[in-house]
């Protein structure tokens, strides 16, 4: 689906059976913005680029409304995104709402098009390269630069 589609579809249904899910996540070893130096002279600094541990969330966005958050150690993959919908998502959801989510693999597995109409809802995948179209990248956005 182009972008424009997507726009138009969206546009035409109210903003209660819109369910956004994204998934983000933040690194402790992330490097620091700012330091000190002597006056005049640059700033330097070592960034240790071994991965130490991660923080990630995913979580939907209905209405403005934050709805079925779920925080974990780790990244996301297909078991643990097949797990949130299963155990926490579909409990939240309403017949006839759309969830609507980015075309990353793990997301157009079939067990969570089956979990999802199984509860009376329905996917609408984004166009490709959109993140700008899905709101809840804004809070994600927020949360890793806080």
């Amino acid at each position: 689906m182009l972008r424009d589609e997507f726009i138009e579809k969206i546009k035409q249904i109210s903003k209660e059976n819109l369910v956004f899910i994204d998934e983000s996540g933040i690194e402790d070893n992330a490097c620091r913005e700012y330091g000190w130096s002597i006056k005049g002279t640059r700033c330097y600094g070592n960034k240790a680029y071994q991965h130490k541990s991660r923080v990630s969330m995913i979580a939907g966005l209905c209405n403005n409304q934050i709805i079925a958050p779920v925080i974990f150690e780790g990244n996301c993959n297909k078991a643990i995104f097949t797990t949130y919908v299963e155990t926490i998502l579909i409990k939240e959801l309403r017949p006839g709402q759309i969830v609507i989510m980015d075309n990353i693999n793990f997301h157009k597995n079939t067990i969570i098009k089956v979990l999802i109409e199984s509860v009376g809802c329905s996917i609408l995948f984004l166009p490709t390269y959109s993140p700008d179209l899905n709101p809840i990248e804004h809070y994600c956005l927020r949360l890793r630069t806080k």
